[in-house]
């Protein structure tokens, strides 16, 4: 009698192991499917992109299995995307915090504007001009072979760091070009009807004359446009030439 009774406590304890193994197994499934995606931090990009980027994974019904795999991996992320941090607002409901990358430039590209970052990746193609990024000229590179998330594929590739370098400090500056050309004489800005060239080194001190000088420009001469040369600026320069548009022309 004592044994059956013992096989009966085992029998009974082996059975409430596997209901309890079930029930969390059905909590796990059901309890955290996704229902609602809430994105933040996105201009590049709609939320609805973004959660289907998200869900573009058969077992990204389940809100667990999302919020492992944005923790503790390195999933693929869009293009145009730095980061993004996944956690739970509840159960069904993922929270997304989204970090996209800078972008150093955008160019002409098929009917559209590619933008591209820092390492030179192309990482978007779109119609929207977004404000504070630099449109650049003479870029050379071969269309045909662009592809979105990979390198832009110019002639000599040294250009980008030429243009991170001048972009640094015209934020640090507080400057927005309207437009940056590239070319074998170095950088060239255009603010309005003023032509800045800049060279091909030495930016720190050549952009930090730009603003005063525009601004002067501005007060003196309104409207008047012209070439700035800080090609040749240094520290042991005592005057920086700016030739109006009438000089130009005469």
């Amino acid at each position: 009698m004592k044994k059956k009774r013992r096989r009966r406590k085992v029998w009974k304890t082996v059975l409430s192991v596997i209901a309890v193994v079930i029930l969390l197994g059905m909590i796990l499934v059901f309890g955290f499917r996704v229902r609602t995606i809430e994105v933040e931090g996105n201009e590049y990009y709609g939320d609805n992109s973004i959660a289907t980027w998200i869900q573009n994974d058969r077992f990204a019904v389940n809100s667990l299995y999302v919020l492992l795999k944005y923790k503790f991996t390195e999933p693929d992320m869009p293009s145009a995307v730095e980061a993004m941090e996944v956690s739970l607002k509840n159960p069904w409901t993922l929270a997304v915090k989204v970090q996209e990358k800078t972008m150093l430039g955008y160019v002409d590209y098929d009917g559209a504007y590619l933008y591209f970052d820092r390492d030179g990746t192309a990482s978007l193609r779109t119609k929207e001009v977004m404000e504070g990024v630099p449109y650049v000229e003479g870029l050379a590179f071969d269309s045909s072979a662009v592809v979105i998330g990979e390198g832009l594929p110019v002639e000599d590739d040294s250009i980008f760091g030429k243009i991170m370098e001048t972009s640094q400090y015209l934020k640090e500056n507080e400057l927005s070009p309207d437009r940056l050309v590239c070319g074998d004489s170095g950088i060239t800005l255009y603010f309005g009807k003023v032509e800045v060239l800049l060279g091909n080194g030495e930016y720190e001190d050549r952009i930090a004359q730009i603003k005063p000088i525009l601004d002067k420009l501005q007060e003196k001469y309104p409207d008047t446009g012209g070439t700035l040369h800080l090609e040749n600026f240094d520290e042991s320069s005592e005057a920086v030439r700016f030739v109006p548009e009438e000089q130009k022309e005469g």
